[in-house]
């Protein structure tokens, strides 16, 4: 009986003690080692009546050591922002407009010419930065908390989600792959 007891409340103990790891500690350690901002969900920096499959379509994050996402799209295409937040950057030749929502992490669309906003403006997700220089626009989210890129696709909403899943299978050079990794370190 006493062995029964004693194992009864060993395996008490052991009960408490994966439900205190599972419910605080692990989420701890998920925050500390992932992007930690469950809340940011970008949307995609263009309209998907303006992106067009003629050359390279979509091209996935980390191919050919790409930090970013690539989105072929009309010339002079109006470029949105993907998330709301103030520009902290941006830099030129081409113009890369950097907004850092209430994270720490900066996200980024280039290249981009008449541009809307200046460093400081706060902007919604869905206002116009600028518009498309050339047919090609270049969109990254840059964790500086971790110190890496990762594949802004993981972040974004469902409906940008289908579109570029569509918009990789009418790409000729695709790998079906949106996110050939999820992650790239500086």
């Amino acid at each position: 009986m006493k062995n029964t007891t004693a194992i009864f409340v060993f395996l008490g103990l052991i009960f408490v003690g994966v439900i205190i790891f599972a419910f605080i500690y692990l989420p701890k350690m998920v925050e500390a080692n992932g992007i930690g901002y469950k809340n940011i969900t970008l949307e995609l920096p263009v309209d998907m009546t303006n992106m067009r499959y003629y050359d390279k379509g979509v091209t996935s994050f980390c191919v050919n050591n790409d930090n970013g996402i690539g989105i072929e799209v009309k010339e002079n295409a109006p470029v949105l922002a993907p998330v709301s937040g103030v520009i902290t950057d941006i830099y030129e030749g081409p113009n890369r407009v950097v907004i850092q929502p209430e994270t720490n992490v900066l996200v980024s669309v280039s290249p981009l010419v008449r541009l809307n906003v200046i460093v400081g403006d706060f902007v919604n997700a869905g206002d116009v930065l600028g518009y498309s220089e050339g047919s090609d626009i270049h969109f990254i989210l840059d964790n500086q908390k971790n110190g890496r890129y990762e594949c802004p696709f993981l972040y974004l909403d469902d409906s940008g989600k289908n579109t570029l899943l569509e918009g990789l299978k009418l790409t000729t050079e695709s790998t079906g792959r949106i996110c050939e990794c999820d992650v790239m370190k500086y």
